[in-house]
């Protein structure tokens, strides 16, 4: 069983030297990540991957993809935006900075319109998109397992009640976000994707349930 917070899919590209361009600060691009809860090793590392395919691409636009890929659920909607454009222009491009093959360029736009969970490498994981928690003395977030889980009425989100405690996640399939709630959230309807809670385990699993 997979025991640490992380993301499958979202195992960083290989490393390569950050481009220098023009009107393009990547230490401010980085720490904006961060600030979103993206990871900066993967942001350099997918930027500088595009732009190697294609460094006559739009630079803003492979920065919004890479900050997406890097685990930074906020810039979502703004890089699958770019990336219907880019992916005509610049494939190649598009797909090194998403750490895709080219060849499923095409499949993974059109999955992630309906599925925010499909990757390629999916099924053969059996469905298992990420790892989310964690015990807080090891680094992680809850001082209780998670107890009990819901799906939430906005795609990608469920509660889950640690102890005594209630949390919101919002996950991707390259990021997520945790935050504690107020409240008992409003449980609904709930699509392929589910929380998976283990027995003594303080880490729960977001698991697709048509990819097993």
């Amino acid at each position: 069983m997979i025991k640490r917070p992380g993301h499958l899919a979202a195992a960083p590209t290989a490393p390569a030297s950050s481009p220098q361009l023009e009107g393009i600060d990547l230490d401010l691009a980085g720490r904006n990540v961060v600030s979103a809860g993206g990871d900066p090793r993967v942001f350099a590392a997918s930027f500088a991957a595009g732009v190697a395919e294609a460094p006559e691409a739009d630079a803003v636009a492979l920065a919004g993809i890479a900050a997406w890929r890097a685990g930074a659920l906020a810039f979502r909607d703004d890089a699958l935006r770019r990336l219907d454009g880019l992916s005509q222009t610049h494939p190649d491009a598009a797909a090194a900075a998403l750490g895709l093959d080219r060849a499923d360029l095409d499949a993974f736009l059109e999955a992630q319109r309906g599925d925010r969970f499909w990757w390629p490498g999916r099924a053969a994981s059996r469905g298992y998109v990420c790892a989310v928690g964690g015990f807080v003395g090891l680094g992680g977030v809850w001082i209780a397992p998670p107890a009990e889980s819901v799906s939430l009425a906005d795609p990608g989100a469920f509660g889950i009640r640690t102890g005594e405690q209630w949390w919101r996640l919002d996950a991707d399939v390259w990021g997520s976000r945790l935050r504690l709630l107020d409240e008992t959230p409003e449980a609904a309807r709930g699509g392929s994707a589910s929380v998976v809670r283990f027995p003594d385990s303080y880490v729960a699993w977001v698991h697709v349930r048509d990819a097993a």
